[in-house]
């Protein structure tokens, strides 16, 4: 079985709304979508590492650039707290080590413009593993099945 070109649900419900987005955000296909609102522009912006505890949501979108002007692109946000994504891991793991992160509480890590399940960092707990996929043995060939932690979710969602 073959890994995925692109991430994104894997189950769960949709609650989707219309968000701004911050300037110059390059969505990626072969990576995660997570978006938190920033504090005072409410417009989406791309979750990296120093994300914490203002999650939003994940944009429906494939490989995408929004435009260096604040404010101009609209995208789709699943706000749903039961649907679940599937993103890529930061390292290879065996399927012994993979069954052992489900229920562990992890970051989010941004590297290269691709946004990953950072397993072993918990200081954010920004998601929650809930299963995993196991392509294969090489690099890549393992993603999580992932959702927000209920925790750590916007104060501001609507789902």
């Amino acid at each position: 079985m073959a890994r995925p070109v692109a991430y994104g649900q894997a189950y769960g419900s949709e609650a989707i709304v219309k968000v701004r987005t911050a300037a110059s955000q390059p969505f990626q296909a072969n990576g995660g979508k997570f978006v938190f609102l920033g504090t005072t522009s409410r417009l989406a912006t791309i979750a990296s590492g120093a994300c914490t505890a203002n999650l939003f949501g994940w944009a429906n979108v494939g490989t995408f650039s929004t435009s260096s002007t604040v404010g101009q692109d609209v995208v789709d946000v699943n706000v749903a707290t039961d649907a679940v994504y599937e993103l890529p891991i930061n390292a290879t793991q065996t399927e012994t080590q993979l069954k052992q992160l489900v229920g562990k509480v992890c970051d989010i890590e941004t590297s290269s413009g691709i946004q990953y399940a950072n397993y072993d960092a918990a200081t954010d707990q920004t998601i929650q593993v809930v299963d995993y996929k196991y392509y294969g043995s090489g690099t890549g060939e393992q993603s999580l099945l992932v959702r927000l932690y209920a925790k750590n979710l916007s104060a501001t969602m609507a789902a």
